[in-house]
């Protein structure tokens, strides 16, 4: 019954995460501001038009004095705002637009979604204008073609189809080409129906130079063919839109979703990848903005220099809206900067009061959800911007725009802007440390319980206690549910926060009931011989936590699993071996050997035919260096394995030099896998070394086929290792420990996924896995012939433990219980380690370590029985009945 609780549980931690640190920023049920014609305010434009050249970084666009934009320089040289836009990671192309044309950061709720699109729809500055016409890749005008109604005659997209969308060839540029086509298109066409449209936004994007970034690298000729296109195609689109549109009417930003590395990537953090360029020139922008810093560039070969204006990315989506008279999206985050619009005192300070009354809409819609609930008065509140404070910079701003007090209207609504993001930021996450807390009592209720399972069967002062106190400790808890229900529903929380913060509560009533392990005081009297033996110890418990402390670092350095596994391996293992013995000598080297391996660069992408040959060799004489080991096999299982080895090395060759391997050799490898597995299952040898060796060799050898350099030799060795070690163990009569039986199978899982480089694997693989198996590249089934790469050297060491260990094979309860104590440690661990912020990859790889520790000792029970079936050691109802 104990599985099904972990199982129980452990879903419920799992989900616990994505309501702590993953819940979307969007607010629904917001009503827009008004538009400024409403004030009686005129706009300076009546349409923008917004070219965003993806993956541009500022550094290529302000290089060399502007060399590679030479036609831009003639128009920042001459009017307009020239500066850096600072992105915020994750630098991906989705969440840039998005904080572009929504004001909206990533939402951390997307990750549900696979980072593909964001749950939860958004307003945008497309929504607001009265006609809006976007040009470009498919992947970017659906995100906004979706939040639009059927049919919107407001709205056009035109997308180029998938086929040319990353072409890898030379020309990259041909992807802006046909965006430039269309736009000169559309404007010859409907040139005097668009001259009626206002406000009208013209959204470009403009892909070639992000694609030119990936392939060709940023700095390298071809990028540069491609910057030199783009931006002489922007000049002439310019001029085109001059032309059609000579009321000097139209405002131009121009500007990127992200940087890119030198590497060709992005997603982090760096300055590369943060400081995208921005020029913002035409009607209603200043030449210089008032709140301009120190910084000044280069702007053409005569040394004249002008201001590098900074800003964030999401300011300016209010500044867009601004400009041609909108008010910021209802989602809007960005902040109005100030002094970058050509414009009356009115018009800025009405503007930024906007901004200020779109914000404040945002909190008072949270304040008031915080506000419905009984006792909101007596909770913390955010103080710096009550209701009372809301209504009285309203009333503010009404007099101050009585008196024509501009100036100090303009500095204080851009206050009420700061301290209203601030207040968004703690309503958003008002509950966010309570849910940690009570996750970490469950975590700690839930280790309580395993630990009582532990002493299962054994007397001790906690148990007499537990026994003594059954009443009050129920009452107590019975009360506090009572009591935390009864807040929760007259707080009005949202039912999944709710849940959580109950959550602990029935967890800690099953840990407490004194019967609820099965243990009783009278089960085993304290006085009894073996009793106080066979008892987990405080002790115990303290040392599983250092333990578990301790893999908690490999996750973050590699290498460090190195200095674990050595030390491990010479504490338990030191005293077994007959000193200046054989075997004592080549236990050591293998233990030294295997320390350096997490050394070395992870084999995910990484290739080597010397050490690739060479794990294939030391197979062959791990199975076959001794007569009495060739004896061992029968003929078929030397000659399968023998020949599917070669195959191997042929297929190896072949896709190495770029020949296509023949159909053949790929039915080879497929028919090999079923033999590997079903030959030991029809083997009917029962001595458990003569079937662990047939396991060896089988698995071995299909392991060789996945593998792309180190991984084999570092599997042979590894099991060799814990063969010698186990075997030696078992020939001394000292007393099994449990708890070291538990950390050796941890030990050795991860040190199998850290030591062979294949953890990478995990967030992504390396196609070069399957190049025995297939030609073309087919990802689910590549991913589960990955998936068998990661779990092979699992079932190996395992197999090894329940062969040489007999305390395994009759312990085996406690020890996964023991595993589970050690996961869950960690697993508290990485709770408090969870980002939501960040790149792509940081955020992944934090929920990632939760994950693994959640789900470890479940696979490994899973694994554990794939083992024994192996072995032949046990059967389906002999299991069930063993682990009730």
């Amino acid at each position: 019954m104990w599985i099904v609780y972990a199982l129980v549980v452990h879903v419920l931690l799992l989900g616990s995460i994505f309501v702590i640190y993953f819940r979307s920023p969007v607010i629904n049920d917001l009503k827009p501001q008004s538009q400024f014609i409403g004030y009686g305010l005129e706009a300076p434009a009546n349409r923008l038009v917004l070219i965003v050249t993806d993956g541009l970084r500022a550094a290529s666009f302000f290089e060399d004095n502007c060399r590679h934009v030479p036609h831009l320089r003639k128009i920042f040289m001459r009017e307009g705002l020239v500066g850096i836009s600072r992105t915020r990671v994750p630098t991906e192309s989705r969440p840039g637009h998005i904080a572009l044309i929504a004001g909206l950061y990533e939402d951390p709720s997307a990750v549900l979604k696979g980072w593909k699109e964001n749950p939860i729809d958004f307003d945008t500055v497309l929504n607001r204008s009265g006609h809006s016409y976007s040009w470009g890749a498919p992947d970017i005008l659906n995100i906004f073609q979706k939040l639009t109604g059927e049919n919107d005659p407001r709205m056009y997209f035109d997308a180029y189809s998938h086929d040319m969308d990353f072409s890898g060839k030379h020309k990259t540029y041909k992807l802006d080409e046909w965006v430039f086509r269309q736009v000169r298109f559309l404007l010859n066409r409907k040139k005097e129906e668009l001259r009626k449209h206002q406000p009208v936004v013209f959204f470009m994007h403009l892909l070639g130079l992000d694609t030119a970034g990936h392939v060709h690298k940023p700095e390298t000729a071809l990028f540069l063919e491609n910057l030199n296109f783009t931006e002489h195609g922007i000049w002439q689109i310019y001029i085109e839109f001059e032309s059609v549109f000579p009321d000097k009417k139209t405002v131009y930003l121009l500007t990127s979703d992200h940087g890119m590395t030198d590497s060709g990537s992005h997603g982090s953090g760096a300055p590369h990848e943060t400081e995208t360029p921005f020029m913002l020139w035409g009607a209603g922008v200043s030449r210089t903005a008032t709140t301009v810093g120190n910084r000044k560039f280069v702007a053409n070969d005569e040394g004249v220099q002008l201001p590098l204006h900074e800003l964030e990315q999401a300011q300016l989506t209010p500044l867009m809206s601004a400009l041609i008279g909108l008010p910021p999206p209802m989602n809007n985050f960005g902040i109005l900067p100030t002094g970058y619009m050509a414009v009356s005192e009115e018009y800025e300070a009405m503007a930024a009061h906007s901004n200020a009354l779109q914000l404040l809409a945002q909190y008072e819609k949270l304040l008031e959800q915080h506000r419905k609930g009984l006792f909101a008065d007596i909770l913390n509140n955010f103080d710096e911007l009550s209701q009372a404070e809301i209504d009285a910079y309203k009333q503010l701003i009404v007099k101050l725009h009585t008196k024509r007090d501009y100036a100090k209207s303009l500095a204080r609504s851009n206050v009420v802007m700061e301290l209203t993001l601030k207040g968004i930021d703690y309503y958003h996450g008002y509950y966010r440390n309570c849910l940690l807390l009570s996750t970490t009592a469950t975590f700690l209720g839930w280790i309580f319980y395993l630990y009582r399972l532990l002493s299962r069967n054994s007397a001790g002062k906690l148990q007499i206690m537990l026994e003594r106190q059954e009443n009050v400790s129920r009452v107590a808890l019975d009360v506090s549910m009572f009591l935390l229900l009864f807040f929760l529903v007259a707080q009005r929380a949202p039912i999944a926060i709710a849940f959580f913060l109950l959550l602990p509560i029935p967890v800690w009533m099953m840990a407490l009931k004194p019967k609820a392990c099965g243990t009783s005081s009278a089960a085993v009297p304290i006085s009894q011989p073996g009793a106080s033996a066979r008892l987990t110890s405080a002790s115990q418990l303290f040392l599983i936590i250092v333990c578990a402390e301790l893999m908690v670092f490999t996750f973050f350095e590699r290498r460090l699993i190195s200095v674990c596994f050595v030390a491990f391996g010479c504490y338990n293992n030191w005293r077994n071996f007959v000193p200046n013995s054989r075997e004592f000598y080549t236990w050591l080297a293998l233990v030294v050997t295997l320390g350096c391996f997490p050394l070395l660069p992870p084999s995910v992408g990484y290739q080597n035919w010397y050490l690739f040959l060479a794990g294939i060799v030391l197979i062959l004489v791990n199975a076959l260096w001794s007569t009495e080991r060739r004896l061992m096999f029968s003929n078929h299982t030397k000659y399968c394995n023998a020949l599917v080895l070669l195959n191997t090395i042929v297929c190896v060759h072949l896709h190495s030099n770029q020949i296509g391997v023949p159909i053949v050799l790929h039915l080879a490898s497929w028919s090999f896998l079923i033999y590997a597995f079903a030959s030991i299952a029809f083997n009917s040898e029962s001595k458990l070394e003569l079937r662990l060796a047939q396991i060896c060799f089988n698995l071995g050898s299909l392991y060789a086929l996945l593998c792309t350099s180190y991984e084999s030799v570092f599997v042979q060795l590894l099991t060799m290792e814990l063969s010698l070690s186990l075997s030696a163990q078992s020939s001394r009569s000292s007393e099994k420990s449990v708890l070291r039986l538990a950390f050796t199978i941890l030990l050795y899982t991860f040190f199998s996924l850290f030591g062979s480089g294949n953890i990478a694997s995990i967030s992504s693989f390396d196609p070069n896995i399957a190049r025995c198996f297939l030609s073309n590249f087919l990802p689910f089934i590549i991913m589960g012939l990955v998936l068998l790469k990661l779990l092979l050297p699992v079932v190996l060491s395992l197999a090894i433990v329940y062969t040489h260990c007999e305390c395994a094979r009759e312990q085996e309860q406690r020890i996964f219980i023991c595993l589970l104590i050690i996961c869950d440690i960690m697993g508290l661990n990485f709770l408090f380690l969870v980002r939501n912020q960040g790149s792509w990859l940081d955020i992944g790889s934090s929920i990632s370590h939760f994950v693994i520790m959640e789900v470890t000792t479940l696979v490994l029970l899973l694994l554990s029985y794939a083992a024994k079936l192996l072995l032949r050691l046990v059967n389906c109802d002999r299991l069930v009945e063993k682990l009730r």
